[in-house]
């Protein structure tokens, strides 16, 4: 039995679904771009954006004051949504990769064949971040094709490519982490039903964290522990991914894994 193919097969039918959505609504923020080059528009936004609490902007990555009428600020502002639906599918996937069975009656099946735990999570890891990188690929190309028809004539293709390349790294490794913390989610909780919940709340839990972090200067910290903070598509456009960033992803992600491996292997199956 094949789980990587079963698992990617499964499970392509609703990466695609998600990546439709996420690609119809970067096609109707991106028709709005070519009227933000208005000085009028540009002149109502900032006007709008004036009259918002400075630590709300702060929060929301708006604190300098984006200009709206270039491209790679705009497409991040528009971004940060994308990525916030993006990695919260990537939660999911992994939140219910390794209860589903349990929850649908299926797991003395899958328990019965000749094939170790540890290579039943390897397996389910694997299909899942096969799916999410497909998923990221598919918005990042279409991204790219959409910004590409709506730029001005003036700004370079090159230039857009190697800003997108920064975007979608950082969308890949948030949502890598949010995949580790959804296998954790999903080997103890005992039903399919809390897992999903589960992993959708820790996302707002943490990006709450994240925001207190930016508002409360005595709560910076804060931010170390809310993934989403690690790459903001309006600092990543201007500072690129901090290494410590990386390195704290990169934390996040083996922690969970590990403790995933460690708790299936010695899991009791409702069987």
């Amino acid at each position: 039995m094949n789980i990587y193919k079963m698992e990617v097969k499964k499970g392509f039918k609703s990466m695609l679904i998600w990546s439709v959505i996420c690609v119809l609504l970067t096609i109707l923020f991106m028709s709005m771009f070519p009227s933000m080059q208005d000085s009028g528009m540009q002149q109502l936004v900032k006007t709008e954006l004036d009259v918002m609490p400075p630590a709300l902007l702060k929060a929301f990555g708006l604190e300098d004051a984006p200009d709206f009428s270039k491209l790679k600020e705009y497409f991040a502002y528009v971004f940060q949504y994308l990525m916030m639906a993006g990695v919260i599918y990537g939660g999911l996937l992994g939140s219910k990769a390794l209860v589903k069975e349990e929850s649908e009656g299926t797991i003395e099946f899958l328990y019965a064949q000749p094939v170790k735990r540890s290579k039943i999570v390897t397996m389910k890891i694997l299909s899942a971040t096969t799916l999410f990188a497909l998923f990221v690929i598919i918005i990042a190309f279409s991204s790219l094709l959409i910004s590409f028809v709506v730029k001005s004539s003036d700004l370079k293709v090159i230039d857009v490519i190697k800003d997108y390349i920064l975007l979608f790294s950082g969308f890949l490794m948030v949502g890598l982490v949010f995949l580790a913390v959804g296998f954790v989610i999903s080997v103890l909780v005992p039903h399919l039903r809390l897992a999903m919940p589960i992993s959708i709340g820790f996302f707002f839990v943490t990006y709450l964290l994240g925001i207190f972090s930016d508002m409360i200067e005595k709560l910076s910290f804060l931010k170390y522990f809310s993934p989403f903070h690690f790459a903001m598509p309006a600092d990543v456009v201007k500072n690129g991914i901090k290494v410590s960033c990386v390195v704290l992803a990169l934390s996040f992600i083996i922690v969970a894994i590990a403790a995933t491996y460690i708790k299936y292997i010695k899991k009791d199956f409702r069987i």
